[in-house]
């Protein structure tokens, strides 16, 4: 049976250059951390709808599961494309100038893709979206109703609220 790192292409053999052995194991292991968190969204709890704190707090706490399993996402994208970047020899290198990404950049990011001068200059054209935590809000917004709206809904046979003409 396969696994994880045989399907990802971990257990690959291949030749890593001796400078860059330490980042890769560095981020090999941050992979396999990454890989090894519960990724799976929170399932949807019966909470009555008349305890309406419970059913806030069940609806923030499943928020910031997807949040954080994005961001995991995000990460472990960024950590196997570093990963393929040694593979391949262009780890190290800034894929907007050409030139060498700092010794402590990579130290401190292992999978940056950019010198410290390529990320300034990425940002400073607006190439790149300043990474932030998203509002909290709902993933199912509340419909919003004027009161003139709801005054001139009446209901038909069917109990079915229908607009009247005012």
């Amino acid at each position: 049976m396969a696994t994880t790192a045989d399907i990802l292409g971990s257990n690959r053999k291949g030749k890593i250059p001796s400078r860059w052995s330490k980042h890769y194991q560095q981020l090999c292991a941050e992979r396999d951390r990454l890989l090894a968190r519960d990724g799976s969204t929170p399932e949807c709890s019966l909470t009555k709808l008349d305890d309406l704190t419970e059913a806030a707090s069940d609806e923030s706490q499943r928020c910031l599961s997807l949040l954080e399993a994005s961001a995991t996402q995000a990460t472990i994208i960024e950590v196997l494309e570093a990963i393929h970047r040694i593979e391949s020899g262009t780890y190290g290198c800034c894929e907007l100038t050409g030139e060498p990404i700092e010794a402590e950049r990579l130290k401190a990011i292992p999978w940056t893709r950019y010198s410290l001068s390529g990320q300034s200059e990425m940002e400073k054209a607006g190439w790149v979206r300043r990474h932030a935590l998203p509002s909290l809000e709902s993933l199912s917004e509340p419909a919003v109703v004027d009161a003139e709206e709801s005054e001139a809904e009446e209901p038909n046979k069917n109990g079915n609220a229908v607009l009247s003409e005012v």
